[in-house]
């Protein structure tokens, strides 16, 4: 039972007042209220609190115009100035806009833009293919004695094995080193590498200075072919194709550069290569059964041998 916030007695006392016969003033003494009170429960017909709320609700927008404001607010989306305009100009000309916003306030359309439908894209799940194909971005790090310096990520899609190599450029000479770390880096053959359309990856984009797309062969486009790598690359303005590498780019900075401050490039450098280590050999993955990369690169490496071209004992080192 909820009581009144100032109730000096409860449902029980109140029965007992209706059915005493002693006198107002001896009941109040001995329940410790005052006379006034006992003689207020004797003449009510029911021991409930009566509701606080006035019987007459004096608005400064009439009853009658609540659901037009509502309906101008849910179904055409109006600002909310349009919509104190539109009153003041038919039907309410002394209306405030303040009145206004309580109204909108009161029913939980104060937010015009969480009314408007959201587009949901179905998120999707990668297909299965053997390991191989890789995921390679780049991300910017902060800045360190005064000079930027730039990450290269690259993910293994079936092991989750990542890599990392720090560079202070990030044109496309050093996205070729960063692929000729990855051959390196992996025991088993590269046949295809997903990347977005950035200019250390791709010129198909870009315009030279007559305004013309750029011709030539991309150095990166150049290395893939030459080593028999398919290269790929995002459709313009979807990142989420590449979410794999985005996802890992956001998880190394939320666990180095993100949450420590570092004195030199070494000791982040250092972090990065550590980071990398710990991500590869001990750090279980949910998507993929909660197994390690390493785990899940010695599985492949039992169940298709072919595929390696060494023995993955050094694939999770820097």
């Amino acid at each position: 039972m909820n009581y009144h916030a100032n109730a000096k007695t409860t449902q029980h006392q109140r029965k007992l007042i209706k059915k005493s016969e002693q006198k107002n003033k001896e009941l109040a003494k001995n329940l410790g209220i005052s006379a006034t009170t006992v003689a207020k429960w004797k003449k009510r017909d029911d021991v409930k609190d009566k509701s606080s709320r006035p019987k007459n609700i004096k608005t400064a927008v009439p009853l009658t115009l609540y659901p037009m404001i509502e309906m101008l607010r849910k179904n055409w989306f109006c600002d909310m100035d349009i919509i104190w305009q539109a009153l003041r100009q038919t039907v309410l000309p002394q209306v405030s806009r303040s009145s206004v916003y309580r109204h909108l306030v009161r029913v939980g359309l104060e937010d015009r833009d969480a009314l408007r439908p959201t587009k949901t894209r179905k998120v999707g799940k990668f297909r299965m293919c053997p390991p191989g194909f890789l995921h390679v971005d780049v991300f910017y790090l902060p800045k360190i004695d005064g000079r930027k310096r730039y990450l290269f990520a690259a993910i293994d899609r079936a092991t989750r094995g990542l890599t990392v190599q720090v560079y202070d450029k990030h044109h496309s000479e050093s996205a070729v080193l960063f692929l000729q770390h990855c051959r390196q880096f992996y025991p088993f053959k590269i046949y295809r590498i997903l990347t977005d359309n950035g200019g250390e990856f791709t010129n198909r984009y870009y315009r030279n200075i007559h305004g013309g797309l750029a011709k030539g062969i991309h150095p990166f486009g150049d290395a893939c072919r030459k080593h028999k790598i398919r290269h790929v690359m995002t459709k313009i303005k979807h990142p989420w194709t590449n979410g794999l590498i985005e996802r890992t780019g956001a998880t190394i900075k939320n666990a180095t550069i993100n949450r420590y401050r570092y004195d030199s490039p070494a000791e982040m450098i250092a972090a990065l290569y550590g980071f990398q280590r710990y991500f590869n050999e001990h750090r279980p993955y949910k998507a993929m059964g909660h197994k390690t990369p390493k785990q899940l690169t010695e599985e492949w490496f039992k169940k298709q041998p072919k595929r390696f071209f060494r023995e993955p004992y050094l694939s999770t080192t820097s």
